[in-house]
Formats: C-alpha cells, structure tokens, sequence
C-alpha cells in the first residue's frame, strides 16, 4: 500500500494587521463630528440624506449636490441647490463636474464635509487622548497607547512637529515635566539627578532631582533631540540600569521610572549625523508615537477650536459660529493646534462676541479674497434691488449663499 505523501503548502507572505477594511466615506467636520459612507454613484445627496445620516441642515436643498463615483474617482456636481455647492472654497457653477481629491473640503448648506478615501475604522468620532482632541485624526495614536496599557513597556518616544500637542499626548498618564531645551546643561543634570551638598557653590543642601522624587512614576522629557551628548550618556544610564548618579555623588540611587520623551526633530538622522546616541534613541523608542499635523486632519480642526475656547473660558457652539468662518480655517490650515489656539484669541480681540465670524477670521488671517468679509447693509441692498428683490439671485451676486443673506438681513432687522 502507497503511503500518500501531504502535499507542500506555499508559506505566505507576513501581513500586518490591520484595525478594518478601508473605505471611501465624508466625514462631517462641521457642526459635529460624524463620518456617512459615500452613496452610491448617481445619487443626489439633499436634506433628507443628511438627516437620515443624523445631520439635520434646513439650508440643504431637497436635490443638492450629486455623486458621480464612476471609474473609482469621486466627482461631485451641484444638483439645482438653492444655496449652492462649494469645494475648497469655491462654488460651483451650474454644470460644473468637480472631482474631489482626498481631504477636500465639500459644504452643503451649513455642513463642512472632508472627503476621505481610505478611511478605517468607526463612522463614529473618538474620545480625547489625555488632552489631544481629535475625532478622527489621531486614532492611530488612541490604537498605541491602547496597546501601551496591555504591555511592559515603560519608555515611550512622541514625535510630532512644533506645536502638534506631543505634550497633550502625555498627559494620558501623569508626569513630571523637564523642557530640555530650556535648561542649561549644568542645571538640566542637577535638576533630573540630583546633587549632594557641596557638588557645586550653589549646594548648601542635598536635592533628590526629579527623577528620584518621581521614583515608581513617570517624567516627560521634552525636546530631548536638543539634550547634549555627554547628558545623553547619563539618560542611557537610567534608561539600561535603572539607576541615577546626582552630582558629586559616588553611588548611584536606583530607581523605576517610566521615561515619556517628546521631539519634533528628526532623531534617526540625528544619529546618522553623530549627534544622537544610536543605543539611547532605541531605549527611548520601545513605543514610538507619531502625533500627525493639524493640516492632515481637517476634519479635527472645529472639535479643537471648540476645545480650546473652552479651555480659556469662553465655549461656543456650532450654532455660535459661521459655516463661512469654518471653511476659512479649512481651506487650508496649514499651522498646528499652537497658531489656531493664537488666532482664535486673536479673533476674539477683534470681534468678542460669543461664537466665530468670517470677517474676523479675515482681519487677523488675511483676506482670502472672499466678498463676506466687507458684507453691508449697502452692499446687500444693492445686490436685491439689482436682483429684483429675488435673494437667491441676490446671494449669488454676492458670491455668497442664500442661507448666509438670510440671516445677515435677520440680524439687520434685529438690531
């Protein structure tokens, strides 16, 4: 009897995993946070889409905006809307096929949609990342840290431009917080390791430093890219054997801390370069965390200005602000959470009612040649008596929509 031979099964390729399939969507950047898979190809998107999708907008037409998804590009064309189409700013002349690269900004009515082609995960928005807002732009980093919290890991690396939130992202676990660059190099070894008395003329008394009074907790080190190299050496130190030597002590103290490092230089052409200890960026990068900037994820952008008003004490909501003043920072921002924290304070010195207006975001961005900014009650006149008192005509005139006439004459009126 023939023993039969098992056949050879080909050995496949590694994969790496993945959190879901990724698929065309908009995601809702204003008035809330909320991403709806794209309609098929041919399908007019209007007002009872919208609500069916949980967003309500009474300046959406019943037809308004029609998708064309045919040879896997995504066109959209305006569909006889009273208010109009836009796209990046823009809107769209009657007839006009608009194809929609992948983070364009597409409004309908009083709702900011930003286009993703390749979206994963849930439809839903994310909750903050220790201070990091971001509904949909930083789930890569919620994914990591998740993971942290499962592993034995105890160093972790941040890197992210100027002004990204590296230090929000740590704030998810306390810490005590070291600016590297700030200090000078004697006071930066003193202050995180410590000294005897008499290490130096200043010691009268003993100092523990902050990692031995942090003993069993965390220190976010941040901009460590600009820590000197013979400081790197004493970091490896405590990183390797858990251990610390103040200054001008000969025995070292053990301790067990969790190193939390942040930068927004690039480390590994640092060691490259020989300005950086090749054995001390692997000890820091265990975990590396990679927080992406403000200008990839627009669609974050109204969650954080709502967050940030808050945080100093004057909240808003979206019925606070104008869909125009949204578009403005949408299209594009291209600075970090810092600078749009810095030109909502100053658009609040320039305009201090509750809320955010186009014509202030103007005066302190810079005009972006949008005919909204110097709307008057002369100019709106105008452009009704020329349209016959007709306001859609009247909003076209002026290059803006329907809706925004409506409630300028609303305010005129109440005044």
């Amino acid at each position: 009897m023939t023993k039969e031979v098992p056949s050879t099964r080909e050995h496949p390729a590694p994969v790496r995993p993945s959190s879901g399939k990724s698929r065309p969507v908009l995601v809702c950047a204003f008035p809330r946070p909320l991403a709806v898979p794209l309609p098929d190809s041919g399908a007019v998107i209007g007002r009872v889409w919208l609500a069916d999708h949980g967003l309500a907008d009474t300046e959406v037409s019943t037809k308004h905006v029609k998708v064309d998804r045919r040879g896997g590009a995504l066109r959209v064309s305006d569909a006889g809307s009273r208010n109009g189409t836009w796209v990046n700013g823009a809107r769209l002349a009657t007839g006009d096929v608009t194809p929609l690269e992948n983070g364009a900004v597409l409004r309908v009515g009083r709702t900011l949609f930003v286009f993703r082609e390749a979206f994963v995960g849930s439809l839903e928005p994310a909750s903050p990342i220790g201070g990091l807002v971001g509904p949909f732009g930083v789930r890569a980093v919620a994914e990591t840290l998740s993971g942290l919290a499962m592993s034995r890991a105890s160093n972790v690396l941040i890197l992210g431009e100027t002004g990204v939130g590296k230090e929000l992202v740590a704030r998810d676990k306390p810490f005590a917080a070291v600016n590297v660059a700030g200090l000078a190099r004697g006071v930066f070894e003193s202050q995180v390791f410590g000294h005897v008395a008499g290490a130096f003329s200043d010691a009268r008394t003993a100092a523990p430093g902050i990692v031995v009074a942090h003993d069993g907790g965390a220190v976010f080190l941040d901009e460590v890219g600009d820590l000197a190299i013979d400081l790197q050496a004493k970091l490896l130190r405590l990183l390797e054997n858990h251990e610390v030597l103040p200054v001008g002590a000969s025995r070292a103290v053990k301790v067990d801390v969790a190193i939390i490092a942040a930068t927004n230089r690039d480390l590994d052409e640092m060691v490259e370069l020989g300005t950086f200890r090749r054995d001390l960026l692997a000890r820091l990068s265990m975990v590396r965390i990679v927080i992406p900037p403000l200008r990839e994820r627009a669609e974050d952008l109204f969650a954080l200005a709502a967050h940030l008003a808050q945080r100093v004490g004057q909240p808003f909501s979206s019925d606070d602000v104008e869909v125009e003043a949204m578009e403005r920072l949408l299209e594009p921002w291209s600075s970090n959470a810092r600078e749009l924290d810095a030109a909502l304070g100053a658009a609040r010195r320039v305009d201090p009612t509750t809320g955010l207006r186009r014509w202030a975001l103007d005066q302190v961005l810079g005009d972006a040649h949008d005919p909204t900014s110097t709307l008057t009650a002369e100019t709106v006149a105008r452009a009704l008596a020329g349209a016959a008192g007709n306001v859609s005509k009247a909003a076209s005139s002026l290059g803006i929509s329907r809706g925004k006439l409506l409630r300028f004459r609303k305010r005129g009126k109440s005044s």
